[in-house]
């Protein structure tokens, strides 16, 4: 029997979210309901995925009986109430990343969803990807020895205006959050010790840029960038006492990988529609793994658990405060 989503947003993500799953077989997976606060986007969004039912109300969704999982692409802001809502209507939930705009917010999400024994997984879809799991076999193999030294950006230009209206947490939290998370992946649980902040805030009080340096045990270091005026590199470099190994923009969903100076190319599936983030077909396998964790009556992934999502919450937060952001509650 396929796995039934609704999807909340019709937003660019939810765009790629839909493309993605097209490329997989419907006997699995199937889009049966879309919502958004406005009525004609969620039509014109169901008229283009051949999807049944289109919402103007997210509380329609959360009481739509063909719905098994909820997936939220909403902007950032909403992530916490839209995810609350259809939790506390008995849905199980995949959040965008950044999953919440704090720690607690994180927190009563999980704990509502443990005490309504639903799944629940913040979609951190780069976790899943063919890169990064080339990344942590190479790793686990030795193949560049001891890592010690993690370099990795992610900037995107935008204008100063649409920068001061953003009220979605800043760079750190809509575009750091991946070197967060690889940073965590290669040298957590440890939390580190955040040994360097500098940035530049908005009007509003969000950082618009900002540069980290992570300091963790036995020499091991973190650095990355993120911003929202200038464009960078957007790769990942993980240096060690033996080698190095790289993931091509965007590493968050690389195509193309380097082992000790051998590049590895990574197919992925077409797709009958245009994606509008780069390699963002590769979605699919954080759907797969929430198909397969239902399947099997589990809560939680093993690869994005909820202990990580707490764990880098509270690690973003205090960079972010930092930054001197003011933490919203």
């Amino acid at each position: 029997m396929a796995t039934r989503w609704g999807l909340i947003g019709t937003s660019n993500i939810s765009h790629d979210f839909a493309v993605a799953m097209d490329t997989l077989p419907r006997t699995e997976h199937l889009i049966t309901a879309v919502a958004s606060k406005d009525k004609a986007r969620s039509q014109e969004f169901a008229k283009q995925f051949d999807i049944p039912n289109a919402y103007d109300s997210y509380s329609l969704m959360a009481n739509d009986a063909e719905v098994d999982v909820v997936y939220v692409g909403t902007l950032n802001e909403h992530h916490h109430s839209v995810s609350r809502l259809m939790l506390e209507h008995g849905k199980n939930v995949l959040c965008e990343e950044p999953f919440c705009q704090n720690t607690k917010q994180v927190e009563q999400l999980v704990e509502l969803a443990r005490s309504k024994n639903l799944f629940l997984m913040e979609a951190m879809w780069m976790f899943f990807t063919p890169a990064f799991t080339i990344l942590g076999e190479e790793i686990n193999k030795g193949s560049i020895g001891e890592p010690l030294q993690i370099i990795s950006s992610f900037g995107t230009p935008m204008s100063e205006s649409l920068i001061q209206q953003r009220n979605s947490g800043g760079s750190i939290l809509e575009l750091a959050v991946f070197s967060v998370y690889m940073s965590q992946f290669l040298f957590g649980p440890e939390k580190p010790q955040i040994y360097g902040t500098c940035g530049q805030l908005t009007e509003s009080g969000y950082d618009k840029n900002a540069s980290v340096i992570l300091k963790y045990s036995n020499g091991r270091i973190s650095t990355f960038l993120s911003h929202f005026k200038v464009d960078l590199p957007n790769e990942a470099i993980v240096f060690g006492t033996k080698g190095n190994i790289k993931l091509y923009d965007p590493f968050w969903s690389a195509t193309k990988i380097s082992v000790n100076g051998t590049d590895v190319n990574i197919d992925v599936p077409n797709t009958k529609k245009a994606t509008r983030y780069g390699n963002s077909v590769q979605l699919i396998y954080e759907i797969q793994e929430v198909r397969n964790c239902l399947l099997k009556g589990l809560n939680e992934s093993s690869v994005v658990p909820w202990s990580l999502s707490i764990e880098n919450a509270i690690l973003v937060e205090d960079i972010r405060k930092k930054l001197g952001v003011t933490i919203d509650e």
